[in-house]
């Protein structure tokens, strides 16, 4: 569990598709990371990031699962640590612009994408190579697609489904 000399450690586990829940009291994986010499050179600076979990069962409906960290749910923290079991999308090592984390994920979450990712991969397994293979929309659209979010009151997937048709034409 957390202490004053540790960081947030972050499994797939603290990310739903309501937002990041941390820590997770019971959890069997730890919620914290020693902060140090030896573990700094693995952590990353606090901020937004995208992230995509690596795994996903056969029976999930969804092979693409992507969640925004947001900075703010862990406090005032340096740092943050992210396990293998998750991909995430950074600017070296640093964090993204709010609104441009938020449109990765809203892309990644759509149907397109997952029916994209499905005809070429016909493994439960989302590697960074596969990731870096797809193609995305500009920045701009992608950070444009991030606002539209944040102004949203929910996000149905027909509503991001939509929205992504509409910045494609």
């Amino acid at each position: 569990m957390p202490s004053e000399s540790t960081v947030p450690l972050l499994y797939p586990g603290h990310f739903s598709k309501v937002g990041t829940t941390w820590p997770i009291k019971g959890m069997k994986k730890p919620n914290a990371i020693e902060l140090n010499a030896d573990t700094q050179k693995w952590l990353y600076p606090s901020g937004f990031y995208c992230v995509v979990r690596r795994f996903s069962s056969k029976e999930e409906k969804r092979r693409i699962v992507a969640s925004v960290v947001e900075p703010n749910t862990f406090g005032n923290v340096p740092m943050l640590g992210f396990e293998n079991h998750l991909n995430l999308f950074h600017e070296n090592k640093q964090g993204l612009p709010e609104s441009l984390a938020r449109g990765l994920a809203v892309f990644l979450n759509t149907t397109a994408v997952d029916e994209q990712f499905r005809r070429f991969s016909g493994h439960t397994q989302v590697n960074a190579t596969d990731l870096k293979l797809m193609k995305y929309p500009s920045r701009d659209d992608l950070i444009q697609l991030g606002e539209w979010a944040t102004q949203q009151e929910t996000l149905a997937q027909d509503k991001i489904d939509a929205k992504l048709r509409d910045l494609m034409l």
